[in-house]
């Protein structure tokens, strides 16, 4: 196969967190006790990774947690406010704008 037929890689998507509701989410998550202290701390974790995807050659797709919904969303959805309900959330969300890609 030569590199022009191959098949694009899949988006991939990355939560994403405002500053000013880092805290908010922080006390949200079930594992928030396992978040970097700061939002500025955070950010630079989550953008190294974007920037990793991208490099490999992946769409990366940012998807803003709110704090003021994202906890109803888990209990419509059956999970719960932390590292599970943030990647159902994410699939949700790049299922929705890019289909299956498989």
């Amino acid at each position: 196969m030569t590199p022009s037929e191959e098949k694009p890689l899949p988006a991939v998507g990355a939560y994403w967190i405002e500053e000013a509701d880092y805290p908010a989410l922080v006390r949200l998550f079930d594992d928030g006790n396992t978040m970097p202290r700061t939002w500025v701390e955070w950010l630079k974790i989550a953008e190294e990774m974007e920037k990793g995807l991208k490099s490999y050659g992946h769409p990366v797709m940012r998807v803003r947690i709110d704090p003021a919904t994202f906890p109803d969303w888990c209990a419509a959805h059956g999970t719960t406010p932390g590292r599970q309900g943030r990647r159902m959330y994410i699939a949700e969300a790049v299922f929705e704008r890019y289909g299956d890609q498989k």
